[in-house]
């Protein structure tokens, strides 16, 4: 499912975006002094650059539906529906990207001593790494070799116990031939005979007389991970168990932040997209749902703000006048790029806090 969401080609500046999004808004029907934005970003400071955009085009400050790592608050819709006519719900989980070294996940912090790079998405990252580490170890403890002159997979006990509450757990009848019958008992892992497809698959060259590490070839379909639900101050971390079922292809990933942010975004559209089916709140109303993957790129020398870019994934919408319609990737980004460019009604905001400074006092009569 990941790698249908793609990535480079639909990538655009957030300055074009979201100018061609609010011209889309309007060619939908749309009425500027009825429209109101709502983001689902993430709380990381990275995202107040795209917030900014919304807020200069849209002329108002977006409601807010965001969780950490850009889960949907669902249960807002009814307040937003009672805020604006014509509703624009963007959604994007978003993922650091330095273009220098090609490294996704990661994003240069300036206000921090050094200047240091850090984990971006932090909670995404955060995430991840426990099973990173899981499956690093696994790398290591379930080995390759030979038995008397036999393909052989030399298993650390730890992977024989079906009984632990979580970790990495192998699909032995894939790995290894069944009945489970160990040729050999040492005094931490066991020896088993290769299966036959396993051992095609990876082929004599692997299987060395001297045991060694399976590595990078314990693929996603050898294994699968099983952990007790997290819990923290906001109850049980929806972000993880959303992640659960990819846990296995994003561990095993080259760019294992990029994907889980698309898979996040994925999730979240189909989730959202459902819930607005069933919203009241929005049966009299405009809507527009729009969901996709900030990449942010940390500012460069000489900018004070990030270099994000949206990635479209999908879009749903269901308008007053009882059209509805789905928008896939392609079909989004053709509408997107069609668009003007320019917005003729775009705030300036020197303008608008120098009329807001200057105009006449309101006091306060509560002493």
């Amino acid at each position: 499912m990941i790698e249908t969401f793609r990535v480079g080609g639909f990538a655009m500046r957030y300055g074009h975006f979201v100018p061609r999004l609010y011209n889309y808004c309007r060619s939908l029907g749309f009425e500027r002094q009825h429209m109101l934005p709502s983001r689902a970003f993430c709380s990381d400071e990275s995202q107040g650059y795209p917030v900014m955009l919304l807020a200069q085009h849209f002329g108002t400050f977006p409601f807010d539906h965001g969780r950490v790592g850009g889960k949907v608050a669902i249960n807002r819709h009814g307040p937003y529906a009672h805020h604006g006519e014509d509703l624009v719900l963007i959604q994007a989980s978003h993922v650091g990207y330095n273009p220098d070294d090609g490294r996704f996940g990661v994003y240069q912090r300036h206000r921090t001593d050094g200047c240091r790079f850090g984990d971006c998405c932090g909670k995404l990252c955060g995430v991840l790494r426990w099973y990173e580490d899981e499956y690093a170890h696994a790398c290591r403890q379930v080995q390759c070799g030979r038995l008397n002159g036999e393909p052989v997979f030399q298993i650390d006990n730890q992977y024989l116990d079906e009984g632990r509450s979580e970790g990495v757990f192998l699909r032995l009848d894939r790995i290894v031939e069944t009945p489970l019958q160990p040729l050999t008992v040492l005094s931490t892992s066991r020896v088993f005979r290769a299966g036959a497809a396993i051992r095609q698959r990876l082929g004599d060259a692997c299987f060395h007389e001297t045991a060694a590490p399976i590595g990078a070839a314990l693929s996603p379909d050898l294994f699968h991970f099983r952990r007790a639900p997290a819990e923290g101050p906001e109850g049980h971390d929806l972000l993880e168990a959303a992640l659960a079922p990819v846990m296995p292809a994003l561990v095993t990933s080259s760019h294992p932040a990029l994907d889980a942010a698309r898979y996040v975004t994925q999730a979240e559209f189909d989730r959202t997209y459902r819930s607005i089916l069933r919203e009241p709140a929005f049966a009299t109303k405009n809507v527009l749902f729009v969901s996709g993957l900030n990449i942010d790129v940390s500012p460069r020398e000489g900018f004070r703000f990030p270099f994000t870019k949206f990635v479209p994934w999908a879009a749903y919408a269901r308008l007053r006048d009882g059209r509805a319609f789905l928008l896939e990737q392609e079909q989004l980004v053709e509408a997107l790029r069609r668009m003007p460019g320019e917005n003729p009604d775009c705030l300036s905001f020197d303008t608008t806090i120098e009329q807001m400074t200057t105009a006449p006092e309101i006091r306060i009569p509560i002493g």
